[in-house]
């Protein structure tokens, strides 16, 4: 009989980690940044930036999902000192494609990592406000920009109910190019933000059979309620 419950057990451990093959995957991150700096005389430097990176993809086993992903971000600085103000105002959105390969550590935490490639586009305008006596005078200079980049990031996963989970990381690895349209500048950039930054995510899988049955269960009822009509049966 031991045997036997530990068998059920173990295919309901089985069950709950493998429960997202072949479901959708819907998820969501979003990021919010705000700091300034006093450098006394009445210089300052201020900043604010914000993203939301949305995706929506396949599992096609307990390991791979692929799919789509896109994001809208806006950064803004302003540097004051006496007499000048400058405003630099960073506006992208991108599009793409994921490949997120996913490791179960058991049957609340997993772990994965994500490769996203995506297509940028933004607009960067500068603002400068200049005091000189009692004149002051506005100079708006701004630039359209595209380019490719990728991004490969890690993160731990918890679930919380019935294909719904929270998403932890801390940076990642990335590499970036983008070709300006009035200034031929070219940037091409190596990106690692391991450890400089924070995100939170929310991600569910729709299809998936986490707790998907007649009524409220939870994933192994069916198995327990066959070992109870064994036991009855024994008698």
């Amino acid at each position: 009989m031991k045997k036997l419950i530990l068998a059920l057990l173990a295919v309901a451990t089985v069950g709950s980690a493998s429960a997202q093959k072949n479901s959708f995957l819907v998820y969501g991150n979003a990021g919010v940044n705000w700091a300034k700096t006093d450098n006394g005389g009445g210089s300052t430097n201020e900043g604010t930036d914000w993203n939301i990176t949305p995706g929506v993809g396949f599992q096609f086993n307990n390991h791979l999902t692929v799919g789509l992903q896109g994001g809208y971000g806006s950064n803004k600085s302003i540097n004051t000192a006496i007499n000048n103000k400058a405003t630099n105002t960073n506006r992208e959105w991108q599009a793409g494609v994921f490949f997120r390969h996913t490791q179960n550590l058991n049957s609340t935490f997993f772990f994965w990592t994500q490769l996203d490639l995506s297509y940028v586009s933004g607009k960067e305008t500068t603002e400068t406000i200049t005091t000189a006596g009692t004149t002051t005078s506005v100079t708006t200079v701004s630039d359209m920009y595209n380019g490719f980049q990728g991004t490969i990031t890690p993160a731990i996963g918890v679930n919380v109910h019935k294909g719904l989970a929270l998403n932890f990381g801390i940076g990642g690895l990335g590499y970036r190019t983008v070709s300006y349209d009035k200034a031929t500048t070219t940037m091409n950039n190596f990106m690692v933000t391991f450890g400089q930054q924070f995100n939170f995510g929310i991600s569910k899988n729709f299809g998936c059979k986490c707790g998907k049955s007649r009524g409220h269960q939870e994933p192994g009822m069916e198995h327990r309620k066959h070992k109870k009509m064994t036991d009855e049966d024994d008698e």
